[in-house]
């Protein structure tokens, strides 16, 4: 195959674009939360609805709803207002194993258009405090 030079740069272009988009659609829309060690059912993560930008009369018609590939009921969503909060216990070391770093990988899915988000809840490990 014979390439043209202007071929090449026409490539080259598409080529960046593509990558560069990929890189900002990977950053956008994307939240990081903590939840303490000993978290219970109820505990407030946080106010996912408002910090991705949704307004709550908008959750229900926009079939608002959150997909995991860890356990996915853990972590649930009220949406009647907005808020991330523990469903049930998150056993640190079930989900992690000995592994440092523990965290859960959230993908929040609305319609009408359609949007992805993606949230990281990041499982904080305590620290024992020795005297």
């Amino acid at each position: 195959m014979d390439f043209t030079t202007e071929g090449r740069l026409g490539t080259r272009c598409m080529l960046l674009s593509l990558l560069l988009l990929a890189a900002w659609e990977a950053g956008s829309g994307q939240l990081h939360y903590s939840v303490p060690e000993e978290a219970k059912h109820g505990t407030f993560v946080g106010r996912i609805a408002q910090d991705l930008g949704l307004e709550l009369t908008e959750l229900v018609p926009r079939l608002f709803r959150v997909a995991s590939k860890d356990r996915g009921d853990l972590l649930e969503v009220n949406l009647q207002n907005g808020i991330l909060f523990v469903n049930s216990r998150i056993d640190r070391e079930e989900l992690c194993g000995r592994s440092v770093e523990c965290s859960i990988h959230l993908e929040v899915i609305v319609d009408r258009p359609l949007q992805v988000f993606h949230v990281e809840v990041e499982r904080a490990h305590q620290m024992l405090m020795l005297d």
